[in-house]
């Protein structure tokens, strides 16, 4: 698995209400790994990348929306630090979850 302080490109998509996904490319680094689930913690250092498509008007999804990312910690499969885009549900923005997916 990565080693612990090296930096990292994560991407994750969310689908907007209009429908169409928008995806975000994060630079991470790493803080460490459960082996045992095959994941990797993560802090969010900077958001360096959001493609949103056309006709997209999710305030959730705006870049200012995003950038309140940067600094929170996220646990991701290992393979999300090879080029995988991780899907994510509206819900992982909004605190509607029961377990947070980007948490402190």
């Amino acid at each position: 698995m990565e080693s612990s302080g090296k930096e990292v490109e994560i991407r994750f998509a969310w689908r907007s209400v209009q429908g169409p996904q928008v995806v975000a490319r994060f630079r991470a680094a790493v803080e460490g790994e459960d082996p045992a689930m095959r994941r990797v913690l993560c802090r969010l250092i900077a958001l360096e990348e959001v493609q949103t498509p056309p006709g997209v008007e999710d305030p959730l999804l705006r870049v200012e929306g995003l950038r309140t990312l940067e600094g929170k910690r996220v646990k991701v499969p290992e393979e999300a630090l090879h080029g995988l885009v991780l899907p994510l549900k509206r819900e992982t923005l909004t605190g509607g979850l029961r377990i947070p997916y980007f948490f402190d």
